[in-house]
């Protein structure tokens, strides 16, 4: 069965993530992120009628010098550095889930979004881009002529 538009349906993740827990038991995520360390911020993007919304958890960032939004071929990238805010050594740390460190994100938006006029805030840790989308396209009749 394929999804709209010709495409595989989108494989359900949660109810995998919830059956692997219960099947290996409440560690397996802490050691596969230790195998698997995650890249960057997490990021949730959702979509309204009127627009993007893109939200990255960034805890801990204490100036603007420290992120970069920026625009490329229809994707958002997201630049930027989180500094651990404890003095300890990297063999020191027993359990590690949360991201330190240099990372770039690059997140596919809709063709619709109008990146000209995004807009963004940083608050209680999260950075929050609003990008407002485009109405959609409506079928336009085309006339013929006859010559």
């Amino acid at each position: 069965m394929s999804a709209p538009g010709g495409r595989p349906p989108k494989p359900d993740w949660k109810g995998l993530t919830a059956q692997a827990g219960d099947v290996l038991g409440p560690e397996f995520w802490q050691d596969i992120a230790s195998i698997i360390p995650l890249t960057g911020p997490r990021i949730d993007m959702y979509e309204t009628l009127q627009e993007v919304v893109v939200v990255a958890e960034l805890p801990g960032l204490s100036s603007p010098e420290q992120i970069q939004l920026s625009f490329h071929n229809s994707a958002l990238l997201i630049r930027g550095s989180l500094v651990r805010p404890y003095p300890v050594q990297d063999d020191q740390m027993k359990l590690s889930e949360r991201f330190f460190g240099a990372f770039e994100r690059t997140i596919r938006l809709p063709a619709r979004a109008l990146t000209a006029h995004m807009r963004a805030q940083y608050h209680n840790g999260l950075l929050i881009a609003r990008i407002p989308m485009a109405p959609p396209d409506d079928e336009k009749v085309v006339p013929i002529q006859f010559t």
